[in-house]
């Protein structure tokens, strides 16, 4: 395959064209990168809403074309997205234990019942850890 360049200008063979979905009406626009040796093409974007591919009622936002049915859908895709959000959310609370840090909250939870006017770094000491490590599991627990 190979690009010709004619009177009208640049042919593009109908390969390429199918592949890049080329049809006749969209307008491109085409640059050469050095580096690469290659040519970029550039699709304008069409006259037709970004979401629903509709042609009535056409306005233009930040370079993209929506639809005035779209635009007042906005508002529910908003609530939808914010559903997600907090499912994901929740998905990160979530986490499941380790076998490791279960004990080690048994064993926080255990001193701080024969202790509790304990300080965090004295609980550290008769635990064996690190007073950081006794400040997250009580962060744990606190959260749980």
């Amino acid at each position: 395959m190979e690009l010709k360049l004619g009177r009208t200008g640049l042919a593009i063979p109908m390969e390429v064209r199918c592949v890049l979905n080329l049809h006749p009406s969209v307008r491109t626009k085409y640059y050469f990168d050095d580096k690469k040796k290659a040519i970029l093409v550039y699709k304008y974007p069409a006259e037709e809403c970004l979401f629903c591919s509709g042609k009535q009622q056409i306005i233009c936002f930040k370079r993209f074309y929506i639809c005035t049915s779209c635009i007042q859908s906005l508002p529910l895709l908003r609530v939808f997205l914010e559903r997600i959000e907090r499912e994901r959310a929740n998905k990160v609370k979530t986490k499941t234990l380790t076998a490791k840090r279960k004990e080690a909250l048994d064993r926080l939870h255990q001193a701080m019942k024969e202790n509790p006017e304990t300080s965090q770094k004295k609980l550290a000491e008769i635990l064996g850890f690190l007073h950081a490590w006794v400040s997250k599991l009580t962060r744990n627990i606190i959260d749980s």
